[in-house]
């Protein structure tokens, strides 16, 4: 009895995690973008270790937060199970993409934010390559907020 009187305090901090990931990407978007449009090689790289701090520290709180707390929703509900194909398809798609975005993070946006961490140089390919895959990976992010929202709806 007392796991179904923390089901609600479990998709709470759910929506926050996702909320604090997602929430980061209008302001990643901003920091790329003003980051690009500067001269000064020292202010560029005090930018783009900034960058790099804050897409941790909001990967970090919102990814192991959606990992714990879905995991645990998955358990303490009866009605959803790990990777089920023959219900809730829209749950299964959100698994699969959270796989995708973790081997995205560490196979990807991991190494090249160690590559970067020193570079002034925004037109390097390292630097490129982390903002497409920075913004892959928010997009996945986006579509799995928007699978929970509207699975409703549509599902």
């Amino acid at each position: 009895m007392f796991l179904y009187q923390i089901y609600p305090v479990i998709i709470l901090l759910h929506l926050l995690s996702a909320v604090i990931w997602l929430g980061f990407f209008p302001v990643e978007i901003y920091l790329i973008n003003s980051i690009k449009k500067e001269s000064n090689t020292d202010f560029k790289k005090n930018q783009i270790q900034k960058l790099l701090t804050l897409t941790n520290l909001t990967g970090m709180i919102g990814a192991i937060g959606i990992i714990i707390t879905g995991i645990a929703l998955v358990l303490i509900s009866p009605l959803y199970n790990f990777f089920e194909f023959k219900a809730n398809h829209w749950l299964t798609t959100k698994q699969f993409i959270i796989l995708i975005i973790l081997l995205i993070i560490f196979a990807v946006i991991i190494p090249l934010s160690k590559k970067i961490k020193n570079f002034s140089d925004t037109n390097s390919n390292e630097f490129k390559r982390f903002v497409r895959w920075a913004y892959i990976e928010k997009t996945l992010v986006l579509i799995n907020f928007l699978l929970a929202f509207f699975h409703r709806y549509f599902f």
